[in-house]
C-alpha cells in the first residue's frame, strides 16, 4: 500500500501534518468540511498541492509527497 506525508492548512486551524494512506486525507478533508481535492476517482500524482484561494479567510492549501509504493 502506498504511503504519502501530507499537510492541510487553513487560516483560524492548526496546520495537519500527517503519514497515512489517501482514503486517511479523505477522511480529514471530509471531517473538516474541505473540498475533496485530491480524490475523485482520479489517479493522483507523486506530489502535488492545491490552493484554494477566495478571499483571506477561505484559504486552504492541501501538499502531499508520496514516500513509498
Amino acid at each position: 500500500m502506498t504511503f504519502y506525508a501530507w499537510t492541510i492548512s487553513k487560516p483560524g486551524r492548526k496546520t495537519i501534518e500527517k503519514v497515512g494512506h489517501l482514503d486517511e486525507l479523505r477522511d480529514y478533508l471530509r471531517e473538516l468540511d474541505l473540498p475533496e481535492i485530491v480524490t475523485l476517482g482520479a489517479k493522483i500524482s507523486d506530489h502535488g498541492n492545491y490552493t484554494q484561494k477566495r478571499g483571506k479567510l477561505d484559504e486552504l492549501s492541501v501538499t502531499w509527497t508520496k514516500i513509498d509504493g
